[in-house]
């Protein structure tokens, strides 16, 4: 008989515990005789002697119960010895063992963890025999813990029963060509034993050169089925559709098992706190999204992550990401024909497409003025400046412009009727894309005033791949390309020309266009903003199209959400200049320190071997500035589905499993302590039996018979 746990075992001196209160407190009682009472002392002995047995009786059953949950505890099991030489070979053969212990090898089998299996097949192959054998470990890294082969089976043995289980899926390939190094030039028969879990047995793993070299994938779950669910992926994009500051999370889980689940609880967790449930039905092998909307009202950074019922392998259950605010959007628009009539407005349109109640992807804040009035404000208080059928600024404004756009700021111009081309060239001559020529008429030329559509120009050419078209999905059949320009700007052709064309007109002529100045980025749309040279305003995709052209003006990065995975560098999310070093507080407690590179090179946090949040603080502190984003860590997905090709009977009718445990020495062995559990119940069952005591109730007289007795007799002085 072996035991898991033996250090519990230690628990067996318990079963000490009721004796000794039963010594502490009996007393001797004083022996006081009265002889009116003898009579009654000599009916009770046989009754105190009966209670006397009874009691030892209980105190002994209470030792015995605390035995018996010590020897359950320590999980004691027997195992069916099998020749280690099996595997170990004679005197002159090598084997080595190659561990698995990546974080698939938490998944819990019968309360016990693969891991834990296979640490239990690595002592029963690394018995007393002889022969030589060395230990791989393929956990967050491959490691050798015995660099050599040694024929101190014992050293082998104590250091498989350190082996822990790592955050990252085990990296098998390279475990297995570390152990034919090991071997490659070693006589005699040699065997690489593979532990790992039914996915890990079924990989493709490298041949060895030397055909005398044996390579055995075991599988230690033994065949049986190892289902698992987990949380691959989370998606973050704004929701202005459900309202304002709304957020859309959409949580990707993976039904790694062979049989359907019905209603598997799946909820999302913002700072602790379920903020929305839901449930969720996957088929065999399936992979859906669960999408959940919440609101998101704070101005700081909080944890979040989507969590899914615990089952047997609980470290892939949860996703943890940051929940961000939405980025704040300076934006000062130049209104450069203004109307009294509110629809006929230039910026009309302009205003309701950045409303707070649509913009919760990026709080804008917007404020308008005129082209008499621009001098006025300081530019460098926003972030995006629109010159909306402004005919052309000053010199002064125009260098304060060009100025501004150097130092990283964002400059949008739209067209219109008070577009003088020539004038605009001047001043705007180091910030347009392209130099204007000349308003055109869209559409076909031989149109005539019934032509309707032939009039019309429509969007027709996208440049998918440009960050402005990131939120729409398919360009080609949006509402932009059904959008009817009827006017636009014709601009000077450029063979050499700087900018980039994000939106083409159907007959090649550029509507929309970017490109970068020193920090800053510059967008050109040659039609208007309004509905005067078309009717792209109030398509419903120029709501994204806006929000996305200023996002990108302003070098606002979308919401990442996708967590950084265990082991890989993460990118510091700081701007701010003046924060040059920064806590970094690790999902366990533990504080490091991380100081900004110098140059262009980016800021990289490497110490992530634990997944869940990481807290950043300014180190030292900084005025205004109390907390910082911080950064996820995930498991790799790739180890969620431990699902192996299933065992099948051979030819000979045995389980092809069994065959090859015993075919590499491993006993199979049985588990006592469901037994001694079993027993456990027993005893407790005992104890109640020995304390039930029946008791008879007493006589109690009703409220009628109590008033039907007569009265008793009061003396004198009761009256």
């Amino acid at each position: 008989m072996s035991f898991l746990s033996p250090a519990l075992l230690i628990g067996l001196l318990a079963a000490a515990i009721p004796p000794l209160i039963h010594l502490i407190l009996r007393r001797k009682a004083v022996v006081v005789r009265f002889p009116a009472l003898e009579f009654i002392r000599r009916s009770n002995r046989k009754t105190a002697r009966q209670f006397r047995v009874k009691q030892l009786l209980l105190m002994l059953l209470r030792s015995a119960l605390l035995a018996v949950l010590a020897f359950a505890l320590a999980r004691p099991f027997l195992a069916h010895e099998q020749s280690p030489l099996a595997v170990s070979g004679e005197s002159d053969g090598a084997t080595v063992v190659v561990l698995d212990a990546g974080y698939p090898m938490r998944w819990l089998l019968d309360g016990e963890s693969l891991l834990d299996r296979a640490r239990f097949q690595a002592e029963a192959l690394l018995g007393d025999g002889g022969g030589m054998a060395a230990l791989v470990v393929a956990g967050d890294r491959v490691d050798v813990p015995i660099d050599e082969l040694t024929g101190d089976l014992a050293a082998v043995r104590r250091e498989v029963g350190r082996v822990e289980p790592g955050r990252r899926p085990a990296n098998l390939p390279e475990a297995v060509a570390r152990a034919y190094e090991l071997i490659e030039d070693r006589p005699g028969p040699r065997r690489v034993v593979i532990l790992t879990t039914p996915a890990g047995a079924a990989r493709d793993l490298p041949r060895p050169s030397d055909t005398a070299v044996e390579l055995l994938p075991v599988d230690v779950s033994g065949g049986e089925p190892v289902p698992n669910r987990a949380i691959t992926g989370v998606a973050l994009r704004p929701a202005p559709e459900v309202g304002a500051s709304h957020w859309r999370i959409d949580a990707r889980v993976l039904n790694a098992a062979d049989t359907a689940v019905a209603r598997l609880p799946v909820h999302l967790e913002i700072d602790g706190v379920v903020a929305v449930r839901g449930f969720m039905n996957l088929g065999p092998g399936e992979e859906a999204v669960k999408t959940f909307y919440t609101p998101v009202e704070t101005d700081a950074a909080v944890p979040a992550e989507v969590v899914l019922e615990g089952d047997a392998l609980a470290a892939d259950d949860r996703r943890p990401f940051w929940l961000r605010p939405a980025p704040r959007i300076r934006v000062l628009a130049v209104n450069g024909d203004p109307r009294p009539t509110p629809y006929r407005d230039e910026l009309f349109y302009l205003e309701r497409a950045l409303s707070p109640t649509t913009t919760a992807g990026a709080r804008v804040r917007l404020t308008i003025t005129g082209a008499d009035t621009l001098d006025r404000f300081d530019l460098d208080e926003f972030d995006v400046v629109i010159l909306a059928n402004h005919a052309a600024p000053t010199p002064e404004i125009a260098r304060d412009l060009t100025a501004f756009v150097s130092g990283g700021g964002g400059l949008l111009v739209t067209m219109g009727d008070r577009i003088e081309p020539d004038a605009a060239n001047v001043a705007l001559a180091g910030l347009l894309p392209r130099t204007l020529r000349t308003v055109r008429q869209a559409g076909d030329a031989a149109a005539s005033a019934e032509g309707g559509d032939r009039q019309a120009g429509r969007p027709g050419v996208f440049t998918r791949q440009h960050p402005i078209l990131s939120e729409i999905t398919n360009p080609e059949t949006s509402s932009l390309a059904s959008a009817r320009i009827r006017r636009y700007m014709l601009l000077d052709p450029a063979p050499d020309a700087i900018g980039e064309v994000v939106i083409g007109l159907d007959d090649g002529a550029p509507f929309l266009l970017t490109r970068e100045v020193g920090s800053g980025r510059v967008a050109l749309l040659t039609g208007t903003i309004d509905r005067d040279w078309g009717d792209l305003p109030i398509r419903p995709d120029f709501l994204p199209l806006l929000q996305s052209t200023l996002r990108y003006l302003t070098r606002v990065a979308e919401v990442d959400t996708a967590p950084v995975l265990v082991g890989r560098d993460a990118p510091v999310p700081v701007e701010d200049p003046r924060v040059r070093r920064v806590k970094v507080q690790t999902p366990d407690g533990d504080l490091r320190v991380s100081e900004r590179p110098s140059g262009e090179d980016p800021w990289l946090f490497g110490e992530t071997d634990l997944p869940g949040h990481y807290r950043l603080s300014p180190d030292p502190p900084l005025p205004g500035l109390v907390a910082l984003p911080g950064f996820a860590v995930a498991l790799d997905p790739a180890g969620a589905d431990l699902r192996g090709p299933r065992t099948a009977p051979d030819a000979a009718g045995g389980d092809v499993a069994e065959k090859q445990a015993v075919a590499l020495g491993v006993g199979r062995r049985t588990e006592l302590w469901h037994a001694a559990l079993g027993g456990l119940f027993v005893l407790l069952l005992g104890e109640g039996v020995l304390l039930f005591r029946r008791r008879k109730e007493a006589p109690v007289l009703s409220h009628r018979r109590r008033a039907e007795a007569p009265a008793e007799p009061r003396g004198e002085s009761g009256r």
